[in-house]
């Protein structure tokens, strides 16, 4: 069976989707529609082409200003907010759980983060882990500490060049 991922429309079955957080249910279920059609943030599904209603995984994207630390590298000398792109959720429904369907997820957020770097600029994907324990999912992709100063912040981010490597490398 293939999995598909597309923007959220009205043909998907948001509520039969439960991936065991309230949270992230009560969001796609009554909040990420709307936020579509006001342009406040998108969000995709992932689907089998066998029941393309169902969704079985879904992450959303929105713009981010961001205030970077002053020791990062690449962006110590400017002084004003950054663009990047923010993963505010991402969610796997409970009966597709550890099939890689998060891998796959977040491998399309990256791609459309590359996207809008082209087009508009982004210095990369950020993302507030929810849970300690999914921090080690997103470190091996190359996220890192967004202020490795501030050990209390879960924020993460991966760069855009690191995205555009990972883009690259999927392609080939």
């Amino acid at each position: 069976m293939t999995v598909n991922i597309e923007a959220l429309s009205q043909k998907h079955l948001r509520k039969s989707f439960d991936c065991g957080i309230p949270e992230l249910n009560r969001f796609l279920q009554q909040q990420a529609r709307q936020k579509t059609l006001k342009q406040i943030a998108k969000t995709y599904v992932a689907y089998q082409d066998v029941e393309p209603q169902k969704i079985i995984g879904y992450y959303t994207l929105t713009g981010y200003a961001v205030s970077t630390p002053p020791s990062h590298r690449d962006y110590k000398n400017y002084p004003h907010t950054l663009n990047a792109v923010k993963l505010a959720r991402i969610a796997v429904d409970s009966s597709h759980q550890g099939k890689h369907i998060g891998e796959l997820l977040l491998i399309d957020a990256i791609y459309r983060t590359v996207q809008v770097a082209e087009q508009i600029s982004a210095i990369g994907l950020y993302v507030d882990p929810m849970y300690p324990g999914v921090i080690p999912f997103y470190k091996q992709y190359g996220f890192l500490p967004a202020d490795p100063e501030q050990r209390s912040c879960k924020e993460m981010w991966l760069p855009v060049k690191t995205c555009i490597e990972i883009e690259k490398t999927l392609k080939s």
